[in-house]
């Protein structure tokens, strides 16, 4: 379901460049619902009777509140700490990103494809989460099967363990060459079949080029289940263009071509001039569908256009999240 079949952009020998990892340092994910962990961490805890006694001491870091700095201890030690409290507590989070056939489209208005912006914006995620205490885990999705599973940890270890997982799923994508329709249900299920999430997170990562009349219902599952659900919808900016300024990239074609499918292979000979404006109203109108459900389930959504730096992107929102 791509615009048309081309060859993704290469993959970068890093997915996580230092310079991403040192700007995500002032980051911090903080979920409005209570969550359910074991270990310490910034999140509210939900489970009842917790003590708000001082707990231990951390280093200070960008984005820790310094309400809680103790000065004392600066004092002695010319450092800064702050207090750790045990209501303090950390989340599970599962990434799920969709790595299928039309996540490897890549056009010439982006220098990724969508499966490498899905998998950039994945690691600086798990530096986030790894930072504050969380436990991060990551599945892939590959047409309908569930590819890979990397189980949540808090350990350092695990943002190694997330990006070479990524990067060899990345490496040969040939030998998976129009495996069919998406289906983002069997990673749902084994979240919810495996009870690896209560009171977590889950982020999907996807161009959602599925049936959403399915999907919704397990995602309004792990939302009643007291999980934070978002959904982050990866798009080639020649398929659709989520800047509101400048000059439109919504189709940019031009001449007759074929347009294919990359899950698929079916392709079909158009008129780009002809088709683009039935495109952007189709294109359009499946967006609308989206959001509306999204809306009336109270799931967060937000779009990502594969040319966009990972850590604007996540400042900005985070910004609308406060």
């Amino acid at each position: 379901m791509s615009v048309e079949e081309l060859p993704g952009p290469t993959v970068p020998a890093r997915l996580l460049t230092p310079d991403v990892e040192s700007r995500l340092t002032a980051l911090r994910f903080l979920f409005s619902r209570t969550v359910d962990g074991r270990l310490t961490g910034v999140h509210r805890s939900a489970q009842p009777g917790v003590s708000v006694e001082f707990s231990d001491h951390k280093e200070y870091s960008p984005g820790d509140d310094i309400r809680r700095l103790n000065w004392k201890v600066y004092a002695r030690s010319d450092k800064f700490y702050v207090r750790q409290f045990a209501k303090d507590t950390h989340a599970n989070v599962y990434l799920l990103l969709d790595l299928s056939g039309s996540m490897r489209y890549g056009s010439s208005e982006a220098p990724f494809s969508k499966a490498v912006s899905a998998a950039r914006l994945a690691v600086s995620l798990t530096s986030i989460f790894l930072r504050q205490n969380d436990a991060v885990g990551l599945l892939t999705i590959r047409g309908d099967k569930l590819e890979q599973i990397v189980p949540a940890r808090s350990h350092a270890s695990q943002l190694v363990a997330v990006e070479e997982t990524l990067q060899q799923a990345l490496a040969d994508p040939g030998k998976h060459h129009h495996e069919g329709p998406t289906s983002l249900i069997p990673a749902l299920e084994y979240l919810i079949i495996s009870k690896r999430l209560a009171r977590g997170a889950v982020f999907i990562l996807s161009d959602f080029f599925v049936d959403l009349d399915s999907l919704f219902p397990y995602l309004n599952y792990l939302k009643a289940a007291g999980n934070y659900v978002w959904l982050v919808h990866l798009l080639d900016p020649a398929e659709f263009d989520f800047a509101t300024t400048g000059k439109t990239r919504t189709f940019p074609f031009a001449g007759t071509r074929v347009f294919r499918s990359n899950e698929t292979g079916l392709g079909v000979l158009m008129e780009s001039e002809l088709a683009r404006p039935d495109y952007v109203s189709r294109f359009r109108s499946y967006l609308d569908s989206l959001h509306q459900r999204c809306a009336e389930n109270a799931l967060d959504w937000s779009g990502c256009n594969s040319d966009r730096d990972p850590v604007e992107f996540l400042v900005e929102y985070l910004q609308e999240r406060k």
